[in-house]
């Protein structure tokens, strides 16, 4: 993405561009980089090093939410310093304390909200220990504000995107939980998206574990894997659909998945003619990472009229839990139907 500036006299023009490649490219997040070519993406995810998350994961959870939190903080606000405190109406403590399930007491869940800085440092230091041990983190302060308002400060570390990277979107994204992105140019037609997700989970009393709806599009169309979006009788599924809002014209297939593992999706996006008619085939497939690809399409759905043509893009519905995406891959179509037919 470019500025063009011009000038004439005392009067300037600017021109924002983009520039996008031909098919057939890839983006792996390789250095926590997002293209700065994509429309509604960059802002609704930030880039992490996954391996590092896997890790704090298993060695401190809390640890592990604080590296997605923080981090959004530091990248979506361009700052080096951010400070929580209820001293604002943003009431930024509360808005950390709520992320992590600690807004509210809660004896179902064995959850007390710290009403002193001792009782945060208690909950807290741990994690943030390690965040500044893995170098996320150069420093963190607490302080005790006028009528005993608690308040942190953390200070971001030089940790770099070393392994994995990937993008997440977060649930605290602002008027972006539940949004799509686009990542070249609107008239390409007949193609292949493939990309690697991941879905986390919260656990709910007396709930099953709520986890987020994750989508790949193409040509107007979307793949998604359905869990915060579920059927009537409460079951995951795969669904592919038009656009448009109203969402009359889909087609939705049982499929289980499950949290904290990686799939791979594709999506192939194609135009026929039937009777002068132009008709879309669409064809969509899941399966773990890192295994044979099925040979068979899970869900096969036609549309008529078609979307001719559209933007690949990745839809993302995080407003109960993360989702990751990884390795996104975009190509021609090796044959289309109708040559296929032929």
């Amino acid at each position: 993405a470019v500025y063009i500036t011009a000038k004439v006299g005392s009067l300037t023009g600017q021109a924002r561009v983009r520039i996008v490649p031909e098919l057939p490219w890839s983006a792996d997040f390789t250095g926590g980089v997002i293209p700065e070519a994509w429309v509604g993406i960059r802002y609704r995810h930030i880039p992490l090093d996954y391996d590092l998350y896997a890790k704090l994961k298993t060695e401190n959870p809390r640890a592990s939410e604080a590296y997605i939190y923080l981090m959004s903080g530091f990248v979506n606000r361009g700052q080096t310093h951010l400070t929580y405190d209820d001293t604002t109406p943003q009431q930024n403590w509360t808005a950390f304390l709520r992320f992590f399930g600690l807004e509210f007491d809660d004896p179902d869940r064995n959850v007390t909200r710290p009403q002193t800085v001792a009782e945060a440092e208690q909950q807290f230091n741990p994690a943030l220990d390690l965040l500044k041990k893995e170098g996320v983190l150069q420093g963190y302060e607490w302080k005790t504000l006028d009528g005993g308002a608690i308040q942190l400060v953390v200070t971001r570390g030089p940790r770099e995107i070393n392994g994995n990277g990937v993008m997440c979107k977060i649930t605290t994204i602002p008027k972006g939980a539940r949004s799509q992105g686009w990542m070249t140019q609107p008239g390409l037609h007949d193609y292949t998206i493939t990309a690697d997700v991941l879905g986390t989970s919260v656990d709910v009393p007396g709930q099953a574990p709520k986890m987020p709806d994750i989508g790949i599009q193409a040509q107007r169309y979307r793949l998604e894997l359905r869990a915060a979006d579920q059927d009537l009788e409460g079951k995951p599924g795969l669904k592919v659909y038009s656009w448009i809002a109203h969402e009359q014209k889909y087609k939705v297939v049982p499929f289980s998945w499950e949290p904290d593992r990686w799939y791979t999706m594709k999506l192939q996006a194609s135009v026929e003619e039937r009777d002068g008619t132009p008709v879309a085939v669409l064809k969509g497939k899941v399966w773990p990472k890192g295994t044979e690809e099925p040979a068979e399409w899970h869900i096969q759905w036609t549309d008529e009229p078609a979307n001719s043509e559209g933007s690949p893009g990745l839809f993302g519905n995080a407003k109960d839990a993360e989702l990751f995406i990884d390795n996104i891959r975009v190509e021609p179509n090796k044959t289309t139907p109708k040559q296929a037919k032929q």
